[in-house]
């Protein structure tokens, strides 16, 4: 194996470690908004739209993240790192 091949297999390693992170981050950030919108219709169920539609934007917020990952991870794995 010589040098190109095992930067090439960092390169690619990261790609991976990138997009599972963002994966999982995405997840936890989903059920936490989730969550909260669930306890704020429990406690205060009239206000169930206006509640509904923040909750919306903050998993909106939060599914960025792992797009924007993405967009990262093909930049690095196509251009070799070189950014």
């Amino acid at each position: 194996m010589n040098q190109a091949q095992v930067v090439q297999a960092l390169y690619d390693l990261s790609v991976a470690l990138l997009l599972g992170m963002a994966a999982v981050g995405s997840g936890v950030g989903d059920g936490l908004v989730m969550s909260k919108y669930v306890e704020g219709v429990a406690r205060q169920p009239e206000a169930r739209g206006s509640i509904f539609a923040t909750a919306l934007i903050g998993v909106a917020f939060v599914e960025a993240f792992p797009v924007i990952a993405l967009a990262f991870g093909i930049i690095i794995l196509f251009t070799k790192g070189v950014l």
